[in-house]
């Protein structure tokens, strides 16, 4: 499985550093059920066992920060020693995904209803990543909050504008923590810019530059989960896999909207 998904999304699109790959386990064993998921948490892991899945397929590593130590007081660790117990392999595919095509920035892209699609950063380590791309016609940067709202099923959106009746139809959009990249998509031609994790000061900068963004959050990259479970039903049909694919029903968005 690691294999063919390798070869759709090559660990050379990576950002140098990226912890991608086989996180825990034994590689060598054989896997029958995979649950797919954004994040690796203990209320995933009880799902993975609950549902019988050996193998979690996620997008956010589940070892992103190095271990220190394995005291099972630290609630990290605690999850690690779960998984090593239920004999779950787990396995993390973060920006080579996102850096794939299609990958992550085409799904957010086509779910929001952009055409004519392309990378917008033309350098550095996340170079090719990022999709821009245009709406039919223009639409004021209120309706694209409450259309990103209605088509990332959201329950909030932060906005940086100046001007939410400005007219937008070049739009492009970054998954993940994308805040500092907005330039990128300005000088690429946007007349937007979505993303999540947008910081406060850059959030200034934004308005001085008159670029309206919206910080959708960090969670939106749930749309992995559906588009990776497909991909691996796909393979095992057509290699003919002795495996089921599930998606995580669960939510892992740290934040409550009040």
């Amino acid at each position: 499985m690691a294999k063919r998904f390798e070869k759709y999304a090559p660990r050379t699109l990576a950002v140098p550093g990226d912890p991608i790959g086989w996180q825990l386990g034994n590689p060598e064993r054989e896997v029958h059920k995979i649950l797919v998921t954004l994040d690796v948490r203990p209320e995933v892991v009880r799902e993975a066992i609950r549902v019988g899945a050996d193998m979690i397929f996620a997008h956010h590593p589940a070892m992103f920060v190095p271990a220190h130590n394995l005291d099972l007081r630290v609630p990290q660790n605690a999850m690690y020693a779960q998984i090593l117990n239920a004999n779950i392999l787990v396995y993390a595919a973060h920006t080579n995904l996102d850096n794939a095509n299609p990958g992550m920035n085409d799904w957010l892209a086509k779910q929001l209803g952009l055409k004519h699609t392309l990378p917008f950063i033309d350098d550095g380590e996340l170079r090719g990543m990022g999709r821009i791309g245009e709406f039919d016609k223009s639409m004021s940067v209120r309706q694209l909050v409450e259309l990103s709202k209605d088509r990332y099923n959201l329950n909030g959106v932060r906005v940086i504008a100046n001007d939410l009746g400005m007219r937008v139809k070049r739009v492009a959009v970054l998954g993940g923590s994308g805040s500092k990249e907005f330039m990128y998509a300005k000088r690429a031609g946007a007349d937007a810019y979505i993303t999540g994790d947008v910081t406060y000061h850059t959030g200034h900068d934004m308005l001085a530059a008159n670029f309206p963004v919206l910080d959708v959050g960090h969670h939106v990259e749930q749309i992995m989960k559906h588009n990776v479970c497909n991909l691996l039903t796909l393979w095992a049909k057509q290699d003919d896999w002795p495996i089921m694919v599930v998606t995580s029903k669960l939510s892992t968005e740290p934040f409550t909207f009040l």
